[in-house]
């Protein structure tokens, strides 16, 4: 998905995801903890499972964000949001 694409949801994840970073010492965010805050039954849910899986990969395919020993299938892992994503948030 073009950075052009992102719509207010994707954004939405995306400053959940730099909150959770910036108070973490590696300065990531774990995926179930974002999908939380969002609302999201990752673990429960198929349909929300889904959507985190395609909010978090459209982020990822914009330069966003980048997988850190990640599975978005399954929303295990982490997430780091780059300087672009940063830059997204900035100007939403």
């Amino acid at each position: 998905m073009a950075a052009e694409e992102i719509g207010e949801r994707h954004l939405e994840l995306l400053g959940v995801l730099d909150e959770l970073a910036r108070s973490d010492p590696d300065g990531l965010a774990d995926m179930d903890r974002a999908a939380q805050r969002m609302g999201l039954d990752t673990v429960g849910k198929e349909s929300d499972r889904a959507e985190f899986e395609a909010l978090a990969s459209a982020l990822e395919e914009a330069g966003y964000v980048e997988a850190q020993g990640s599975d978005l299938a399954t929303s295990h892992g982490r997430l780091s949001v780059t300087e672009e994503g940063r830059r997204a948030i900035e100007g939403s």
